[in-house]
């Protein structure tokens, strides 16, 4: 072959390649314009679809439970205005792995709101259930920045790695050696800590043991660990699809409707939606536990501005009459409140 044949060759090769660049680019975008007619198609059917007054209290749940929750976490970090802004700064590193794990967890929410509204109900409950272990994660994480917790880390000394690979009792004994008997400045710097020491850390964690080490540490009580465990498990039968009905094409098939067009299925969006109501509510719970730990602390406990976060703990109010995990976040909040008042009653 001559140096002239092979050049032409080389570029018929290079032409093919950016062609099936462009066809993917096509290929994409079609994809992206057939979702968003597939949303705007049954955002204008929902009219039709909720004609009743349950309808559309649920909508205005949900959204008083997106708005309350991302209210409430914020609104109740150390305020700059009445404390010190160090502070703030200094409280948000302290938790800063757990609010690395709820900006993922808020990303994978809004992912799982969209996917309901196009039609993917399956899609939609598997996102919720990935947000939830996203938190679970994130609040393990978290305490195990305080030397308390890593001290009763009885649950995780039980979960090793996979196969080759290390886990929760080598990663342990690496945080002794580290950080003794000291808190980091920023949670997030035990990952600095897995990265340098622990390249292999892949534990076994599986939800359910997370959560009965949540439990040990009193971070959740019985009644909870019963409740999250469950809903775990309900959430799971979609992401699992261990029966054709919690599969997209079942959903359709159980309610009469056309296999492959994703029209609104009004019993799945209604049974989403509630779901949805209720993870924003043991989301926000779970944030607040956590938060609680330092912000009853004396440096923290007046640094909240309750009155900030009025209009956000009357959304949680509301909430609280229909919604289990809200009704916990509701007198979580009282709670906090209280032990605040107390404090300053006692230290003017």
């Amino acid at each position: 072959m001559d140096k002239a044949s092979f050049s032409k060759e080389s570029t018929v090769e290079k032409l093919s390649k950016i062609a099936h660049v462009v066809d993917f680019m096509v290929y994409l975008i079609r994809t992206i314009s057939e979702h968003l007619d597939k949303l705007c198609e049954n955002l204008e059917s929902l009219p039709g679809a909720f004609t009743t007054l349950y309808a559309a209290e649920l909508i205005d749940d949900v959204m008083d439970s997106i708005n309350g929750s991302a209210g409430l976490i914020t609104k109740i970090l150390p305020s700059k205005k009445i404390c010190d802004k160090n502070k703030y700064r200094k409280f948000w590193l302290l938790h800063s792995a757990l609010i690395f794990y709820h900006y993922d967890a808020w990303m994978l929410l809004r992912h799982s709101l969209l996917s309901a509204f196009i039609g993917y109900y399956s899609a939609a409950f598997t996102e919720l259930r990935s947000a939830m272990e996203s938190i679970v994660r994130g609040m393990v994480f978290d305490l195990l920045a305080i030397p308390q917790y890593r001290r009763e880390a009885i649950e995780l000394q039980k979960i090793k790695g996979f196969k080759n690979t290390v886990g929760f009792p080598e990663l342990l004994e690496v945080f002794e050696g580290k950080l003794d008997n000291k808190r980091p400045s920023a949670s997030i710097e035990i990952f600095d800590i897995i990265d340098e020491e622990l390249k292999k850390f892949n534990p076994e964690a599986s939800f359910i043991k997370l959560l009965k080490q949540l439990k040990v540490w009193r971070i959740i009580d019985e009644d909870l660990f019963r409740e999250t465990n469950a809903y775990y498990a309900e959430l799971s039968k979609h992401a699992h699809r261990l029966h054709p009905r919690f599969s997209e094409v079942g959903s359709r098939v159980m309610a009469d409707k056309d296999w492959i067009e994703l029209e609104p299925v009004p019993e799945e969006l209604f049974t989403y939606l509630y779901s949805f109501i209720e993870f924003n509510g043991l989301l926000t719970y779970l944030v607040l536990r956590v938060f609680s730990i330092d912000l009853m602390c004396e440096e923290y406990r007046d640094c909240i501005d309750w009155k900030a976060l009025e209009e956000d703990i009357q959304k949680a109010s509301k909430l609280a009459r229909n919604y289990k995990t809200w009704e916990r976040t509701k007198d979580l909040l009282e709670k906090l409140r209280a032990l605040a008042c107390q404090a300053s009653e006692t230290n003017p």
